[in-house]
């Protein structure tokens, strides 16, 4: 859910003139109805607009009807608990009939662009966002990974079926590894990782849960691109700020880092690969993760 404003085209004024009559007929706005729409540059699977009313600046987001084991109440609690401790705009109406969640509008926002300073803000970010305690189901890595494969629906043909079969080889390698878990985003690309007032603010909650943290890890290299000497100067700040229940813990997880990290660039890759493989829509963006997970593979 990027929060910079899209070009208007003849499409997005049509859509916006929908999303306006819509939002007249919604009790969140009924003592104050819309004044201006306009499209937001979408997520990946998410239509947004900025809504502006006589009360405020608002983003509301609709959700497909074809979106496959996502909680919306899960997403609420996540989001809610990031927004109390300043790390994400304020969700303020869920209405899973209609399909959709209005939030707070950050205004000025863009997507991250990193440097050396907001490389250590980012860390500190994903440190207090790992912090959190909400209550979420733990994510069965080797299940969710099945059930990834089965939405994409492609035949087991050379050469995917070598990368299912690897996929699922990391998936159960990763998990003989004592998990550190804690709350991930798992989604944190740059449209979600948003820069405004000299903060970042992180975006889209969906598919937040409770995982192993190296996947949020891998998610920042792998979509910032980050150098080896970026990556390490991430992973020594965001280890300075996690707060470990004893030295040992702390220890224990930083040591057995490189193997989680890779095997979890591994299975980032996998996830955004069946992910965008699902959608016609993005058939190009499948392709580049099918190429990079091959690349992590050395396939």
């Amino acid at each position: 859910m990027a929060q910079s404003l899209s070009t208007a085209t003849k499409l997005d004024t049509g859509a916006c003139a929908v999303i306006t009559r819509f939002c007249q007929h919604l009790e969140f706005f009924a003592s104050h109805p819309p004044l201006e729409v306009k499209p937001l540059a979408s997520g990946e699977s998410n239509l947004n607009y900025y809504v502006r009313t006589e009360r405020g600046e608002y983003v509301l987001r609709r959700y497909p009807l074809d979106t496959l084991g996502v909680c919306r109440q899960q997403e609420l609690r996540c989001q809610h608990a990031a927004a109390a401790v300043g790390l994400a705009p304020a969700p303020l109406c869920l209405n899973n009939h209609q399909q959709l969640l209005i939030s707070e509008y950050i205004t000025g926002g863009e997507p991250l662009a990193l440097t050396a300073e907001r490389l250590v803000l980012l860390a500190n970010t994903l440190a207090r966002l790992h912090a959190l305690k909400v209550q979420t189901p733990i994510m069965q890595i080797s299940q969710y990974l099945r059930q990834l494969m089965h939405n994409s629906q492609m035949p087991a043909l050379e050469p995917a079926a070598s990368l299912f079969n690897a996929l699922q080889q990391s998936a159960s390698q990763f998990e003989t590894l004592t998990p550190d878990l804690v709350l991930c985003h798992m989604d944190l690309h740059q449209g979600n990782v948003l820069w405004a007032a000299n903060r970042i603010w992180l975006l889209d909650f969906e598919y937040t849960q409770l995982t192993d943290s190296s996947f949020d890890l891998a998610a920042i290299s792998l979509h910032f691109q980050l150098s080896q000497e970026q990556e390490r100067q991430m992973l020594a700040q965001y280890y300075s700020q996690r707060r470990f229940t004893d030295n040992q813990s702390a220890q224990h997880y930083q040591q057995s880092l490189p193997l989680r990290l890779q095997l979890a660039k591994v299975l980032y890759s996998g996830f955004c690969w069946l992910w965008y493989q699902a959608a016609p829509d993005y058939q190009e963006a499948a392709q580049q993760w099918r190429a990079k997970l091959a690349e992590l593979l050395r396939l």
